[in-house]
């Protein structure tokens, strides 16, 4: 008996003795350096406990973090049964103080509050922040002191100030607007919806740090609704702006293998519209679908059109490029890049190209062909009396190397009564410029033709001189011939002499 006297008198001792140290004045005041020391061993930065008031039935806690900067906690708990009311406020005046805790570089400043309820086995925290001029609610369940679940309303985020935030480059400006309903954080099994409104994307860094000039006036709205499940991430998304729009109605993002596919169709219903990426301008409209594929290692993205009359399919793998052009309309395409008609047939062409080194090749084949007229025709016809848009050029083959915007070609065409054909023609696309020769065959008269100049409107110099000699020379002797005939059928009238006569001519 006199044992467990002494175990009770020892434990009520304790107890008071603990009770004196945890939640007396006095006892905060032995425990605050404690705790502020424990605190500053865990952190990269020296945190000082500011103020420290714990009781059996509240709690206050001040950190600062520095001067401007601090974490606030006050509120109600219960020892007993574990559970707390605690009302929290975080300010954090300057973000790039605590890089070293963070573990990467952020600008500007952080404020949040708002109240954490529960027990050891269940907390929900709900709060408020203006994070980027956002409006931003959130709500967080914990089980076991683990998230469990988080929903979030934000709405109009600044995107200028989040990429400042971010510490990146600010590109573009807007409001991003996000819904989050994520039910299980362990296992991904959510909602999150995001709009992006009234952006548009600032010239001056996208030139600076990518080399494209863009419109000033270039601005976008993006929808995107994402589902997470388990270890993929589906998600459909709508990109509308003053060029284009692209739609997806699936893309997969595999968390586990890092990798996405989906697919995709993109209208730009203004080609000209894109003269800042192409430094060309063109008219007319097309529409893309296709699929990606992108792994740690690879990229797969393919694409179909059914434009100019025909259809144009590509696999862009890695760096490497490669189109497919069957059966479109020559004079479809002339018209999309704004030259005049030269050739009208179908076509069918493959392109590989290297998108990094910018070099590659071109084969086509074009089919029942009829050149159309211009002034190279004109000159054919005037010397040599002879229609060649009228030809039927069954089989067209076209060669061409590719060297970034150099295009060096051999060409060779036939009908039934011309041939066509050129070695080495060299079209700048840089400054729209050609230099060709070429050597047309009209029945049994070669002309050589030069073509220099502007690509849409070319000097053009036809070699005739020795056509025309030729052909003058026949012409003289046909004529003199007929001329010597005539005067000696009136001086000879023997049959016999005149036409031995015809024979020696």
């Amino acid at each position: 008996m006199k044992l467990i006297k002494v175990l009770i008198v020892f434990s009520l001792l304790l107890i008071a003795l603990l009770y004196g140290l945890l939640f007396t004045p006095q006892g905060n005041s032995i425990v605050k350096p404690i705790l502020e020391k424990e605190i500053s061993k865990r952190s990269p930065l020296p945190i000082k406990v500011e103020t420290l008031k714990l009781t059996p039935n509240e709690l206050e806690l001040v950190l600062m973090l520095n001067e401007r900067s601090y974490i606030a906690v006050k509120g109600s708990l219960n020892i007993l049964a574990q559970s707390l009311e605690l009302n929290y406020n975080i300010n954090i005046d300057k973000l790039s103080d605590f890089q070293e805790i963070i573990g990467r570089r952020l600008n500007g400043s952080f404020k949040t509050y708002g109240t954490v309820k529960g027990d050891r086995y269940v907390l929900n925290i709900d709060g408020k922040s203006d994070f980027a001029n956002s409006d931003t609610y959130y709500h967080i369940e914990l089980k076991d002191f683990k998230p469990k679940s988080i929903k979030s309303v934000i709405e109009h985020m600044q995107i200028d100030r989040l990429l400042y935030t971010l510490n990146q480059p600010v590109y573009t400006n807007g409001y991003i607007d996000i819904n989050a309903d994520i039910k299980d954080l362990d296992n991904l099994n959510g909602t999150i919806v995001s709009k992006i409104r009234k952006s548009t994307l600032d010239p001056e860094p996208v030139f600076r740090d990518f080399n494209i000039s863009i419109p000033s006036n270039l601005t976008f709205n993006v929808d995107l609704n994402t589902k997470l499940k388990g270890t993929k991430v589906v998600s459909s998304f709508k990109l509308s702006s003053t060029i284009n729009r692209v739609v997806s109605k699936v893309i997969t993002y595999d968390l586990v293998r890092n990798s996405i596919g989906g697919e995709y169709r993109l209208d730009i219903p203004d080609l000209d519209k894109l003269y800042f990426l192409t430094e060309r301008h063109m008219k007319g409209n097309v529409t893309i679908t296709g699929k990606l594929k992108k792994s740690e290692k690879s990229m797969l993205l393919t694409g179909h059109s059914d434009t100019l009359s025909g259809a144009v399919d590509f696999v862009l793998k890695g760096d490497d490029l490669s189109v497919n052009v069957k059966n479109i309309q020559t004079v479809s395409l002339t018209d999309m890049l704004i030259y005049p008609h030269i050739f009208d047939s179908r076509a069918n062409a493959k392109v590989d190209y290297n998108i990094k080194s910018k070099k590659g090749t071109l084969h086509a084949e074009l089919y029942d062909g009829q050149i159309l007229p211009n002034k190279l025709t004109s000159s054919i016809k005037k010397y040599l009396n002879f229609d060649i848009t009228k030809e039927i050029y069954e089989y067209t083959v076209l060669d061409t190397d590719i060297n970034d915007k150099l295009l060096t070609s051999n060409l060779h065409m036939k009908s039934r009564f011309t041939e066509i054909s050129s070695k080495g023609a060299i079209i700048d696309l840089n400054s729209e410029r050609i230099d060709s020769r070429l050597n047309i065959r009209v029945k049994k008269s070669v002309i050589p033709v030069t073509l220099v100049g502007a690509l849409t409107k070319p000097s053009i110099k036809l070699d005739i001189d020795k056509s025309i000699r030729k052909k003058a020379v026949k012409k003289i002797e046909s004529k003199v011939k007929k001329e010597i005939e005539k005067r000696l059928e009136k001086k000879i009238k023997n049959t016999h002499i005149k036409d031995l006569i015809k024979n020696l001519f």
